[in-house]
């Protein structure tokens, strides 16, 4: 084949894919509320001045300088303000409860760049937390129905259908881009290239391993072979997840359960537990399933039906 008819190949495959794309499936809702549950845990369960902790070289009021003025936290003042916290929290509530996902997700994206921007001391998952929310916007622009988690019949417009499938795609490419980077960046990192990073990281003083679980993994950490496993397997974990991601969407359900178990283990290891979860959410929603086949031979049987009475009339 020449490159144009790989081209026009590629395009056929989209468009078929995009016929079958459910605009209202119950994925991205699942991927959301969990995103969201991370979000709510850290905005309820941390205190306040942990959130905002005085961080060398920065004041308050950068904070909110400047476009991050916009944040839900600098509403109404020029440094962060406990006020926001709540708005958040009801807003997360929401986003979990399913009501109106289409507008809802505005509200939330709102709440994952004010988290970004404005709390001095994230944990990294705010990062991700951003793209995913302000792609869920696209992804849920086909879903209608009041309430997500109720299962419907209805059929969106191709249009809004096109575009819930291209930012689905577009989660796809960043959740690869994020993990063939983590994986491959560690390979310039001499601890993580020669097996031995894990060795020291679960026996760092404040982010290392505790109690039972860190007790276990110190000990099989404690051999060369045992730490060589859990380092080079989590580079080789990283790069996989990243080609699942990049494969066609029947591929997509093993990436998901490598995230699920990648980040489980660290969260029991390390207790990064919101971190997590909004890996594991915007995984959800990256592994987007198409509509079955009963589905799709159900939509062919109809179209024949039709073209047989238009034929006979």
């Amino acid at each position: 084949m020449n490159p144009i008819q790989d081209l026009r190949a590629g395009f056929n495959a989209l468009a078929a894919n995009l016929d079958h794309f459910d605009g209202e499936s119950l994925r991205p809702q699942a991927g959301r509320s969990i995103i969201a549950l991370a979000q709510l845990l850290t905005l309820a369960l941390t205190s306040w001045p942990a959130l905002t902790a005085d961080v060398l070289g920065r004041l308050p009021e950068m904070y909110c300088a400047g476009p991050r003025s916009i944040s839900m936290f600098c509403l109404g003042s020029s440094t962060p303000n406990e006020t926001g916290r709540w708005i958040a929290i009801a807003v997360c509530v929401l986003v979990v409860s399913g009501i109106y996902p289409r507008w809802t997700s505005i509200l939330h994206a709102w709440v994952a760049i004010s988290m970004a921007v404005s709390l001095s001391l994230p944990d990294g998952g705010e990062a991700v937390a951003v793209f995913s929310c302000v792609l869920l916007i696209g992804v849920l622009v086909p879903n209608s129905k009041p309430f997500a988690w109720r299962r419907t019949e209805s059929e969106s417009r191709p249009v809004l259908r096109a575009i819930g499938y291209a930012a689905s795609l577009a989660l796809c490419l960043q959740v690869a881009g994020i993990y063939f980077e983590s994986g491959l960046a560690k390979l310039a990192v001499a601890d993580w290239a020669n097996g031995s990073a894990v060795y020291y990281i679960v026996r760092d003083p404040m982010f290392g391993s505790v109690g039972l679980v860190g007790s276990v993994v110190a000990e099989i950490t404690a051999h060369p072979l045992g730490t060589a496993l859990f380092t080079w397997g989590t580079i080789v974990a990283e790069c996989c997840i990243a080609v699942a991601f990049l494969l066609p969407h029947r591929f997509k359900r093993y990436g998901l359960v490598g995230v699920i178990l990648l980040h489980t283990s660290i969260a029991i290891i390390m207790g990064l537990w919101s971190f997590a979860l909004v890996m594991i959410g915007t995984a959800v929603v990256a592994s987007y399933d198409l509509r079955p086949a009963a589905d799709r031979n159900s939509v062919d049987l109809a179209g024949a039906n039709v073209a047989r009475e238009r034929s006979t009339s």
